[in-house]
């Protein structure tokens, strides 16, 4: 679950900011937390304590100015993806020194809200252990590595199946490959790729997953996949 901040010294604001950036990540099948803060103060303690993921953040405020909350935030906190937010589009210049991710107007809040996250959740999809995936209706999902069991291709598609759900996307499987690789993924055939975390035992023909799931295994590709299923069992003990 991500971890949101807004600070806004506007109470109003505050609530109209939250409703339509839970919304959105709401459609993007994302589980958010959001705190509101309405001074800087408060939220350069809190993001000491126990960071946030993304921040909202007002330019424009009396207790403290939003420079220097992003400041403060950033000695504290340099994990936290900050996002500028004000009605005066001539500093954002001056904001570039304090390393925001977007700079997001007031009057345009609604128009460029959506590709702020969007791009959030692509970044995020980058430093954490997620993938973020593309439906066949357009949605965006950021799944949990952790919880892909193994990837099909079956013609033009491919199916992502996890613990809980199966999501069907618009990637192709060699892309998926190419992301997934240094995550614990193996190419096990021309329309598989497996979590080896999940990976029972490997026969001659196929491999048996833990829940007993029976996948087939190219003969061209047994040598490497035993190997590369040595190493990493062997980096899972270390």
């Amino acid at each position: 679950m991500l971890k949101i901040a807004i600070c806004d010294d506007d109470q109003a604001i505050l609530l109209s900011y939250k409703k339509r950036i839970k919304t959105i990540f709401e459609s993007k099948h994302v589980e958010v937390t959001i705190s509101e803060y309405t001074a800087g103060s408060k939220l350069i303690k809190d993001c000491a304590n126990d960071p946030y993921d993304l921040i909202f953040l007002d330019i424009d405020m009396p207790e403290m100015p939003g420079f220097e909350v992003a400041e403060g935030i950033n000695r504290v906190s340099e994990d936290s993806i900050i996002i500028f937010v004000t009605s005066e589009e001539q500093l954002v210049y001056r904001s570039l020194r304090y390393s925001p991710f977007r700079f997001i107007r007031k009057t345009h809040f609604v128009a460029e809200l959506s590709e702020a996250i969007v791009s959030f959740l692509s970044l995020y999809n980058k430093r954490s252990k997620t993938q973020l995936f593309t439906c066949m209706n357009g949605e965006m999902i950021a799944a949990n590595i952790k919880e892909i069991i193994f990837i099909e291709s079956d013609k033009h598609k491919v199916t992502v199946y996890m613990k809980q759900r199966e999501i069907i996307t618009k990637a192709k499987i060699s892309e998926l490959e190419d992301s997934l690789k240094e995550s614990g993924f193996i190419r096990v055939h021309v329309g598989y790729l497996i979590n080896m975390k999940y990976i029972y035992s490997i026969e001659r023909t196929e491999i048996i997953l833990m829940d007993e799931t029976s996948i087939p295994l190219s003969r061209r590709r047994t040598e490497q996949v035993k190997q590369e299923f040595q190493k990493y069992i062997r980096s899972e003990i270390v």
